[in-house]
């Protein structure tokens, strides 16, 4: 390298260290907080089995097979609706070549996690840069990636940090096309195939990411209002139409449920939730999860005027914002599953806005910037004092040995899969709490049920867990209705429910 390039070399890296040398020093900070909140293993929430099984039948060539096992699962539930026959493979795609590498290695799968959210704090980071001042922008990234709700979330193997970075990158890539050339029916016709490929990708991640359309739908009526007659019509409409045809081919290559069908899913659903469990769940994500009363209160009044104040000042930058924001939290909400983490992607936008209205108090411009500044930087010490207890506990735990997940690596379930393996056919059908991960981890098709009956019905074998297992047969019971004990230990009971004919 000579002289001239090496200079240009150290101008570029000190122009890299000037405007990204704070998130340079967060990120590595985030991945270790993370890291910290790791258990060994694998919780029993088994959506992740799902995944990984998508994942796997990838590189396997058993997309089908996966699909009608899954159906099986869940047609035969007590509840059938507690799953969708198979999850939007967008989350799959990108774990599968890790799975393929690592195996069922959680400790290696869960650095993509960390990865994704890192990747979320940087891309969310630029696309904050354009609207907030410096210190700002970092400061509500800074406190979004030292929340213990984020954090703790990179433990498990779910699709919402991939979701977040894929709106993210939308996000960015529309105010790109905006920004190089004013208006978004001017853009290039690839940059528009781009836009319409990636709401794609968000859409196939997680579905209430159609609300993505909705946003550059309205980001094309506000950038082409007063120009509607001379905009141009094709360019309008090139990203919705990549969007079809994307989905369409995903379709035909990938299947899975558009829109999943859930029992007493509907709009009733979001207006309970947000009457109760997401006004705590976005204290939880804001760090906060004591809020309560008129703390929150005031927090969600924030939030509006933050709301108002940029509709009013700059509509053309944050409408698209709010309408994906509000559109993702009603079709998420319409799940009848109360679940915060469904609100992870969502929160960001929130404490964005509440930011603008602290940055909009009419005080000196000086002191606005500084009281925003002042109580970011107060939030992120609380955070850090949470995380500083939550990292010393799991180094406790671990210094005892027992930072192992309950769930399917822990030593007691290893031994009960691997007597169903043993004990059973491969065509035998299992009793069991969790189905998904019984699948993953024996190749065997389940029910899921607490009842009785449904498991008389449809089971060939109950792995019944001793003490939490549900239900609960003795011995005297199981002998009155002609089960056999197939195998037996400290942990579990094997129960034979039909006899084999002949």
């Amino acid at each position: 390298m000579g002289r001239e390039g090496l200079q240009a070399w150290r101008r570029r890296a000190r122009d890299v260290a000037g405007r990204h040398g704070a998130m340079l020093l967060l990120l590595p900070i985030v991945w270790w907080f993370a890291t910290q909140q790791h258990y060994l293993g694998h919780a029993w929430g088994d959506d992740f089995a799902l995944y990984v099984r998508q994942a796997k039948s990838i590189f396997n060539g058993n997309i089908g097979q996966v699909i009608a096992d899954n159906r099986f699962n869940v047609d035969n539930a007590a509840k059938p609706g507690f799953s969708p026959y198979v999850y939007p493979w967008g989350w799959p795609l990108l774990l599968s070549p890790f799975v393929r590498l690592f195996g069922l290695d959680y400790a290696r799968l869960k650095m993509v996690e960390i990865a994704l959210l890192c990747g979320f704090l940087w891309v969310f980071h630029e696309i904050l840069r354009t609207r907030l001042q410096r210190w700002m922008a970092f400061g509500v990234v800074a406190s979004i990636g030292t929340t213990l709700a984020y954090l703790v979330h990179t433990d498990h193997l779910l699709s919402e940090l991939p979701y977040m970075l894929a709106i993210a990158t939308t996000f960015w890539w529309l105010d790109r096309c905006r920004r190089v050339h004013d208006r978004l029916h001017a853009a290039s016709r690839n940059d528009l195939i781009v836009l319409g490929l990636l709401a794609v990708f968000v859409f196939n991640v997680r579905r209430e990411g159609l609300a993505m359309i909705a946003a550059i739908v309205t980001a094309q009526l506000l950038d082409a209002r007063g120009q509607w007659r001379v905009a141009n019509k094709r360019r309008l409409a090139t990203p919705l139409a990549t969007f079809v045809a994307g989905v369409v081919g995903f379709q035909l290559l990938l299947p899975s449920a558009l829109a999943p069908d859930y029992a007493n899913a509907g709009l009733s659903q979001t207006w309970k939730k947000l009457q109760g469990p997401f006004r705590t769940t976005f204290a939880s994500q804001l760090g906060l999860p004591r809020l309560r009363g008129i703390g929150l209160l005031l927090v969600f009044v924030l939030v509006v005027a933050g709301i108002v104040i940029r509709m009013w000042r700059a509509p053309r930058t944050d409408a698209p914002w709010l309408v994906f924001a509000l559109g993702s939290l009603t079709i998420a909400g319409m799940i009848p599953a109360v679940a915060g983490r469904y609100l992870l992607a969502i929160t960001p936008f929130g404490l964005y806005f509440a930011v603008q209205a602290l940055a909009a108090i009419p005080i000196t411009r000086r002191y606005r910037s500084w009281l925003a500044i002042g109580l970011l930087v107060s939030l992120v010490s609380y955070h850090l004092h949470d995380v500083e207890k939550q990292v010393g506990q799991m180094r406790d735990l671990r210094a005892r040995g027992a930072a192992l997940a309950d769930g399917p690596e822990a030593p007691f379930a290893v031994a009960g899969f691997a007597a169903i393996r043993h004990f059973t056919h491969e065509d035998d059908v299992i009793a069991f709490f969790k189905v998904r991960a019984l699948t993953l981890y024996t190749n065997r098709r389940g029910v899921q049920s607490s009842e009785l009956p449904v498991i008389q019905e449809r089971a060939d074998f109950y792995l019944m867990r001793k003490v939490s297992g549900v239900p609960q047969i003795s011995a005297d019971e199981g002998r009155t209705m002609g089960w056999t004990v197939t195998w037996e230990d400290p942990s579990w009971v094997l129960w034979r429910v039909r006899q084999p004919i002949g």
